[in-house]
């Protein structure tokens, strides 16, 4: 993004050169804040599209603390942190999972689940009527969703902290 000042020799120099210095000074920190700004929006896309994806909280912290934005005060990277499972249930190829007593997790998930069909299967595992069943899994990919969802917002967010370092 370029930003054109015009300086007229005609008018106060002193006045121009104030403003550059000014510029040079706020315009890193400014930069700084808008990462951090941007990153903060980016790690919300993620948990919205991992919602949106069919990801519920029953799978872990993913909501919490399970994706997030880290960035120093005065650094200028910044990293998004995501749980491994999450890069699992995004990536995963479909497969088999057995259901049993021993799976805790996974068997109060099956009794909480929509389906009737696994629901009872799993009342039947807890009662010790079924040793155990299969359901299929397939992956939720949100990952890229996210991020198509939090680029686009990154021009704006730079270009309103732009300003703000120019003309503050």
């Amino acid at each position: 993004m370029v930003n054109v000042i015009i300086i007229k020799t005609s008018g106060d120099l002193f006045h121009a050169v104030r403003t550059l210095n000014r510029i040079k000074r706020k315009l890193p920190e400014m930069t700084r804040l808008a990462m951090r700004r941007w990153g903060n929006t980016l790690a919300r896309d993620m948990k919205r599209s991992a919602r949106n994806s069919g990801i519920k909280k029953f799978s872990g912290t993913l909501q919490g603390l399970g994706i997030r934005w880290e960035q120093g005060v005065r650094s200028n990277e910044g990293y998004l942190f995501m749980r491994l499972y999450a890069i699992y249930l995004d990536s995963m190829a479909p497969h088999y999972v057995n259901i049993t007593r021993r799976r805790t997790r996974l068997l109060a998930w099956g009794i909480n689940s929509r389906s009737s069909i696994i629901r009872k299967k799993s009342a039947m595992v807890s009662r010790k009527e079924l040793k155990s069943f299969a359901i299929y899994v397939k992956p939720h990919p949100f990952i890229a969703q996210g991020y198509r969802v939090a680029r686009p917002k990154l021009k704006p967010i730079l270009k309103q902290m732009t300003k703000r370092g120019i003309y503050a």
